[in-house]
């Protein structure tokens, strides 16, 4: 990716992108240049363009981001894996924030950053129907569970951390070719 001028928006970039999976690597950077060439778009539906006449040029980086990444996941038809998108859109909202302040729509630093990222993340959760009271229920619900000790023991089991106490346990085989299930004892060799 592209530097950025900032040195605390290529900090908040290299974040990013340190936390991206080889997987989603390929799928990130693709998202990432297909949103740029949207976001350059000199028409009226250019986020690099809008911002230069926003009212909240900060609001509207983080917003449109999400916004980019929504309409590409949307024309993708929903092959776009959200590992990706995501980090994807929090790059290209990074992008937006550094064209504001090397354009001297407005200064941003820290405090304007952390504003973006608030903004950002309730956007998308709002993007997606996930709401703050929804996220408080399922925090209630998750801390009830995690109080529960046979609910925990029932996770633990699931996930394969403990064996179930009438599991049969394991017998051991005896050591050499002859112990191989399928080996030249079993063939009657």
């Amino acid at each position: 990716m592209s530097e950025l001028s900032s040195p605390l928006l290529q900090q908040t970039q290299d974040q990013v992108e340190s936390g991206l999976v080889p997987e989603n690597r390929q799928n990130y950077t693709k998202i990432v240049v297909a949103g740029m060439h949207l976001a350059l778009d000199k028409g009226p539906n250019g986020l690099m363009a809008s911002l230069a006449k926003s009212r909240d040029p900060v609001a509207d980086a983080a917003k449109g981001a999400v916004s980019l990444m929504v309409i590409m996941r949307k024309q993708a038809h929903g092959i776009m894996p959200m590992k990706a998108a995501v980090p994807a859109a929090l790059t290209l909202m990074l992008k937006g924030l550094d064209f504001i302040d090397r354009s001297k729509i407005a200064p941003v630093g820290q405090p304007e950053l952390v504003r973006a990222t608030h903004i950002f993340a309730d956007f998308l959760f709002a993007r997606f129907g996930i709401t703050k009271a929804g996220l408080a229920n399922a925090a209630v619900k998750v801390h009830a569970i995690t109080r529960d000790p046979q609910a925990m023991a029932a996770i633990n089991l699931k996930a394969g951390f403990t064996r179930h106490p009438d599991a049969a346990t394991p017998t051991p085989l005896p050591p050499g070719p002859g112990g191989l299930i399928n080996g030249p004892a079993a063939a009657g060799g």
